[in-house]
């Protein structure tokens, strides 16, 4: 690894930011019951991803989660176990999006990775510690939802990546 991929520079920086404010007004944004609800922070996530790499899409994702929780608190109130699985949603997306080229399967690789490890597993394993409700209760209706999601959110995301590879903010830098 070179000192200049380790290096954030001022430019970086403020594209970090402004996507971590894109992820904040993007979570609010979601539409649907508490059963279904759709939501669209995954663009901007995934974004930091295929801008940053993993190490700095996962500082970003940490950072934007620790924001989002002081500045719009959720209902649930803050739980560390989101936050790590913050940083392990950047990881992933920064390794599979960074430095790749744009295909409908890379794209469906990384929102399974993320559904099957971050918001199936972690997520649902945080709940049950937050509502000690057995863990199986949840994660049933759980996947329904993360089928669903797993759909339009390779379908979003891919055009989003797809155009973005296709203009001049390809690169940032």
């Amino acid at each position: 690894m070179n000192s200049r991929s380790t290096v954030i520079s001022v430019q970086e920086v403020t594209w970090m930011a402004l996507l971590i404010a894109l992820q904040m007004v993007l979570a609010k944004l979601s539409v649907g019951s508490n059963t279904l609800k759709v939501g669209f922070s995954f663009i901007a996530i995934g974004l930091l991803g295929y801008y940053f790499g993993p190490f700095k899409a996962a500082i970003a994702n940490v950072l934007a989660d620790v924001i989002s929780n002081l500045v719009m608190p959720s209902s649930g109130g803050f739980f560390i176990g989101f936050t790590f699985s913050a940083l392990v949603a950047g990881v992933i997306y920064g390794y599979m999006l960074y430095n790749h080229k744009v295909t409908v399967w890379r794209t469906f690789l990384t929102v399974l990775l993320i559904t099957v490890i971050v918001n199936t597993g972690l997520n649902t394993l945080w709940i049950h510690m937050m509502t000690n409700l057995p863990y199986v209760t949840l994660l049933v209706p759980r996947l329904a939802k993360e089928a669903f999601s797993l759909v339009y959110q390779t379908g979003l995301l891919y055009i989003v990546l797809k155009w973005i590879d296709n203009s001049k903010f390809n690169k940032i830098g």
